[in-house]
């Protein structure tokens, strides 16, 4: 399963960690910051890894809005509606207090304190998650 990351600049370290756990796990990630050589097509890539992707983590806050480069991410996750797809696992991991996105909010979502990460219980969270789909629905939020 091709497992897609989505972080922003801020959470850059995060999801390097995340990324390295995950993929001790024997879970194969997409992270730009390992996947692309320098003066690559970002844009390009990223699309085409989202496209590909089976499954997406989605990295939220710690900030109040994402960057430029984690909007995009997610303006292609919402075009090609794969936040629809109940059989796509989508787990976003909220930092904080951070607001989680509407395109999200019908996901379960796992919070952690940004000062007290704990990478390895995250990864094996989000593994879980990714062996069934239906865990990552939020089925309250879904029903409103």
């Amino acid at each position: 399963m091709s497992v897609f990351i989505s972080h922003s600049r801020q959470n850059g370290s995060a999801a390097l960690k995340l990324y390295e756990r995950l993929s001790q796990r024997g879970v194969p990630a997409w992270l730009d910051i390992r996947e692309l050589d320098a003066g690559e097509d970002w844009s390009q890539r990223v699309a085409a890894a989202i496209e590909a992707a089976e499954a997406f983590v989605v990295l939220v806050g710690p900030g109040a809005e994402p960057d430029q480069s984690q909007h995009f991410e997610w303006q292609q996750i919402t075009e090609h509606e794969f936040y629809l797809d109940a059989m796509k696992p989508m787990v976003p991991v909220v930092f904080g207090s951070a607001e989680t996105p509407g395109f999200l909010r019908a996901r379960q979502a796992l919070v952690v304190d940004p000062a007290t990460i704990d990478f390895d219980r995250l990864a094996d969270r989000i593994a879980e998650a990714l062996r069934t789909p239906d865990a990552t629905i939020d089925h309250e939020q879904l029903e409103r």
